[in-house]
């Protein structure tokens, strides 16, 4: 409709409304007004032509003749009823009375005053007179009861005119003022939607808001804004999922979300951002907050989190990954070595010593892969237990699997992940303790028979000392001097406790053993 900036077009909708609004006013106050003194004189002129018409001396004065006593009490009703003329006539249209002497005497047409002489009717008409257009007033004078002449009241139409008029300007003046005021409304008010919006014309706030709607829907955290009265703004797509609610809780409070969180005081502490974990629906969420601020006071804040388990999950299939990787590397540099030494023999025409390496290293590959099949049936105990027989082998680590261990297909809720967690750390630990001992000896158990999954890691290592037992299982701690050590075990804990499991740990100067303890049923939160 209008172009240019949103300022421009309020000011113009503003304005022509102002102006609208007071000039219907003003046109409406003029027709009404116009109306109402007209209506007026003719009322008080038909009420003064019927008192002067029912006066005894000016009834005495028509019957007897005499004009001279009508003019003091003419004059003063004209004054009483500030009319402009009043004039006395007889039946034959004789003027006996009229603000202007020099017209007493004349005669004058009496057809407007018929309607008065013959039936006796008081009557209002707009007529010509010698001072021009006039709402005139007319009424007949009875003498015994007998019509002798006619009194007229008259108001002059400019006269009334220039009434409405002189009306009109003050009202006028007083519309001009608010249509200033008006103006001045629409400035100040186009300047604070502006202000509001930051400058931005609609358009942009259109696009503004796709793009905001796009970017929310894209982010893979959740996140929640809320007002200063903790009332919730924006809820994502991913905030949602996370929290399995629906778009409806927009507008709710946000303990309806997080009922643990105390939004006062999470509103006075949020004057810098900050991240804490937070508990919820069975998951633990790492939150971070961030104030909104409007000038230098809090106005909300935004709310960013992530599922803990998703981040775990994504920590242990990097870390899965590793040891998949250097297990690799470890077999591939134990061949290659082997490869050399048989190309040696080869190459040195020893013919029959490198077919016997070939035979003895198909024999132990054989012997060990038939008793891991033949006792270990679950497929990821058994890639875990070949890559750690390579890198024992590599580090010239003797390996075993106990000749008593008995496993078979794990239950589905104890992933790859966890296993990899808790046997290769605990492996892991038990070959850099004994890497560095004449014989290097490490043995690995595992049972399913009872109601338990049992691993056991035993190695003839140099023992832990008694007096950091204590920290054994706390992050970032580590009997070695490495400050990126000190998680294994730790994380090994935690994998345990999270299916529901328990580790035990005896150790003594010729060695230590682990004992891992995990329930075959799945753990289930109260």
């Amino acid at each position: 409709m209008f172009r240019g900036s949103l300022q421009r077009k309020i000011l113009i909708v503003v304005v022509s409304l102002v102006f609208l609004m007071v000039f219907l006013m003003l046109s409406l106050f003029v027709y009404t007004e116009y109306k109402r003194v007209f209506q007026y004189a003719a009322e008080r002129g038909l009420q003064t032509t019927k008192i002067l018409s029912q006066m005894d001396s000016i009834q005495w004065a028509i019957s007897q003749g005499n004009t001279e006593r009508l003019k003091p009490l003419i004059d003063y009703h004209m004054t009483q009823s500030e009319s402009a003329f009043i004039v006395i006539k007889d039946r034959e249209g004789k003027i006996l009375s009229h603000p202007d002497e020099g017209e007493i005497g004349k005669i004058y047409s009496i057809e407007d005053e018929t309607k008065a002489l013959v039936f006796g009717g008081n009557y209002n008409l707009i007529a010509d007179s010698i001072l021009g257009p006039a709402v005139v007033s007319i009424s007949p004078i009875y003498v015994d009861r007998q019509i002798v002449g006619t009194a007229r009241v008259g108001y002059l139409v400019k006269d009334l005119r220039h009434t409405v008029m002189e009306r009109t300007k003050r009202l006028a003046l007083i519309s001009l003022t608010i249509f200033v005021i008006g103006i001045g409304l629409s400035i100040w008010l186009a300047r604070s939607i502006r202000k509001d919006t930051f400058g931005m014309e609609p358009q942009e706030m259109a696009n503004f808001y796709k793009e905001r709607h796009a970017v929310l829907a894209s982010i893979s955290e959740g996140l929640i804004a809320t007002d200063g009265e903790g009332k919730i703004t924006i809820i994502n797509t991913a905030a949602r999922k996370i929290l399995n609610v629906s778009n409806d809780y927009k507008g709710r409070s946000i303990e309806s979300v997080f009922p643990t969180l105390q939004y006062s005081k999470l509103l006075h502490a949020a004057s810098q951002p900050f991240s804490f974990e937070l508990n919820v629906h069975k998951k633990t969420l790492i939150m971070t907050i961030v104030p909104l601020r409007k000038d230098v006071a809090v106005s909300g804040i935004v709310i960013t989190f992530r599922d803990k388990t998703e981040m775990n999950e994504l920590v242990n299939t990097l870390f899965e990954v590793k040891k998949y990787s250097d297990d690799l590397r470890a077999q591939t540099h134990e061949f290659m070595n082997k490869l050399y030494v048989i190309s040696g023999l080869l190459q040195l025409r020893k013919y029959n010593e490198a077919i016997k390496m070939i035979q003895e290293e198909i024999d132990v590959t054989q012997h060990t892969n038939a008793f891991i099949f033949e006792h270990i049936k679950d497929t990821n105990v058994q890639a875990i237990l070949f890559g750690k027989i390579g890198k024992a082998s590599e580090n010239k680590i003797t390996f075993t699997i106990d000749e008593n261990s008995s496993l078979g297909q794990l239950p589905s809720f104890i992933s790859t992940g966890v296993l990899t967690i808790i046997i290769g750390n605990l492996i892991d630990n038990a070959f850099e303790e004994v890497i560095d001992q004449e014989k290097r000896l490490v043995n690995f158990f595992a049972l399913d028979i009872g109601e338990d999954i049992i691993f056991e890691v035993s190695d003839n290592g140099r023992g832990i000392d008694p007096t950091v037992a204590h920290q054994l299982f706390t992050q970032g701690f580590s009997t070695k001097d490495k400050s990126d050590r000190g998680y294994g075990l730790s994380n090994v804990r935690s994998a345990i406790q999270d299916l529901g499991g328990d580790i035990q740990w005896k150790s003594d100067d010729t060695g230590t053993i682990f004992t891992v303890f995990i329930p075959k049923t799945e753990k289930v939160e109260r």
